[in-house]
């Protein structure tokens, strides 16, 4: 290692970890804060249309997801790294407007980019290097090392909300059909043929009591019309207990100090990576100036 970079690489380990302590002193505040369940509501009010479109999708996606990122962790240990790059692409879940303002309250008040600057800013080593030019930071590569962190942590909460109703979606089709692999087209196609059979079965001609034992032998095909509607209804149902779900998940959580269990973690894995990041971006720093030196 270049000596030069050795006085500025400790001042940088330093005041990283003085902002990570610092930040970490914040967390019960920020979690006391914004997970509640009245700011809860307030902020899941403000993205309702579209997230009552994202939950049930993110819940269909959730489960065929892990069995993808299993299959692709499992085949990496075989010797077969080549699919590694695909849950890298991958979205563990699709982002919904509540999510996307729970990570800009972590990145404006917790642990985000502006906040690391200023105390890099303020140190007494760095500081006056920033401001003269001789050390130069990438903010584009804290942002991007920040965001990755935070977007790692609320993926891993919204991943928990669409497990949760995949479940109830399972447990639904269980307790009402005795299926444990109904999904919501699948119960919506359960609903239907009821629907179907009991309105035969009113209009058989020696009775609705004779009419169910007979269409209980030879059921009837139900239209399009009842396997949509009956699909809309359950999926409208399931979704409205889902968004509960979510409601209340975050509360639960904060209840059970998961949250500030998770964002202690996310702030350690932060102060490592922004550490990392830094290194390598002075070192390139170093190696591009000491030609200009040489030559001046």
């Amino acid at each position: 290692m270049d000596q030069r970079a050795a006085p500025v690489l400790s001042a940088i380990d330093d005041c990283i970890e003085k902002f990570a302590t610092e930040r970490k002193q914040h967390i019960a505040s920020f979690v006391e804060k914004h997970f509640s369940v009245s700011e809860t509501i307030q902020i899941q009010k403000r993205h309702l249309p579209l997230d009552l479109l994202l939950s049930p999708v993110n819940a269909l996606w959730s489960i065929p997801y892990l069995m993808l990122k299993k299959a692709v962790e499992t085949s990496d240990k075989m010797g077969w790294p080549a699919l590694n790059p695909l849950i890298d692409i991958l979205p563990a879940s699709f982002k919904t407007g509540y999510q996307k303002d729970i990570e800009k309250l972590i990145a404006t008040e917790l642990v985000g980019e502006d906040i690391l600057m200023d105390c890099l800013r303020k140190d007494a080593v760095l500081g006056p290097m920033l401001a003269s030019g001789a050390v130069e930071l990438n903010q584009r590569k804290i942002r991007s090392e920040v965001q990755k962190e935070i977007e790692k942590y609320t993926s891993s909460q919204a991943m928990i909300n669409d497990i949760c109703s995949s479940l109830l979606t399972l447990a639904a089709g269980w307790i009402y059909f005795g299926d444990k692999s109904l999904g919501v087209m699948g119960i919506g196609s359960k609903i239907a043929r009821q629907m179907a059979r009991e309105k035969a079965s009113s209009n058989f001609f020696l009775g609705e009591k004779v009419g169910s034992v007979f269409y209980g032998v030879f059921p009837p095909a139900p239209t399009n019309t009842q396997v949509v509607l009956a699909t809309l209804a359950v999926g409208t149902l399931l979704t409205a207990c889902s968004l509960v779900v979510s409601v209340l998940s975050d509360p639960a959580r904060k209840r059970f100090g998961l949250h500030d269990k998770k964002l202690h973690a996310l702030v350690d894995n932060l102060e490592e990576r922004l550490f990392i990041a830094l290194k390598k971006d002075l070192k390139s720093h170093i190696r591009q100036s000491a030609p200009m030196k040489q030559a001046s």
